[in-house]
């Protein structure tokens, strides 16, 4: 895929995930920059996709309408699907907006680790990774990755093992639950 200076909606892209998750019921992701969409503040949205204004031109009314599908993400986080996203230090402690809107989101993150369904690990400050790519998994055989040139998504069974090999060692390195907690308590600014 080329990228070209040309208009970007983001509203169908949230929209069409947004559909995903509704069929899906194991939903796993890793992300290693910011906070993950189903878990983000509607400010803290904001801040990401007007930061994509750098890459492409997209509209404000297009920003609304994709916070919007975003948004209702958290609908589905009922205990009827199991989410389990891991994120890195990095991930919550990035300046993606201001210290208002960051405290919000590690506020709500908070919330988040006591929803239905829902399993939240973080990987502290230093540990090493090996693995640069932020990637979603969805029912265990469909592999979604953001790229600067749009998404991509995998489905050959070899490559989505694969990832889940990725996900799982990903798993053993982060801190869940009381940990998780505390760790978050630590990075909220006063």
């Amino acid at each position: 895929m080329e990228l070209t200076s040309a208009t970007v909606e983001l509203e169908p892209l949230q929209s069409g995930f947004l559909e995903l998750l509704r069929s899906t019921d194991l939903f796993q992701a890793f992300e290693n920059g910011i906070v993950q969409g189903a878990l983000q503040t509607e400010a803290y949205a904001r801040a990401v996709f007007e930061g994509v204004e750098g890459l492409y031109p997209v509209s404000a009314d297009d920003i609304d309408a994709a916070i919007k599908a975003r948004l209702a993400r958290r609908q589905l986080i009922d205990g009827t699907r199991r989410f389990e996203i891991i994120l890195t230090q990095n991930a919550l402690t990035a300046p993606f907006a201001g210290e208002n809107v960051m405290r919000g989101q590690l506020a709500h993150l908070l919330e988040c680790l006591d929803l239905p369904g829902m399993t939240i690990g973080i990987i502290p400050e230093g540990t090493v990774l090996n693995q640069p790519w932020a990637f979603t998994l969805t029912n265990s055989v469909r592999v979604d990755l953001d790229q600067y040139g749009g998404p991509l998504t995998v489905t050959d069974p070899a490559a989505v093992a694969r990832f889940r090999d990725v996900f799982d060692h990903l798993r053993g390195l982060a801190v869940y639950g009381d940990a998780a907690r505390a760790l978050i308590t630590s990075l909220t600014p006063n």
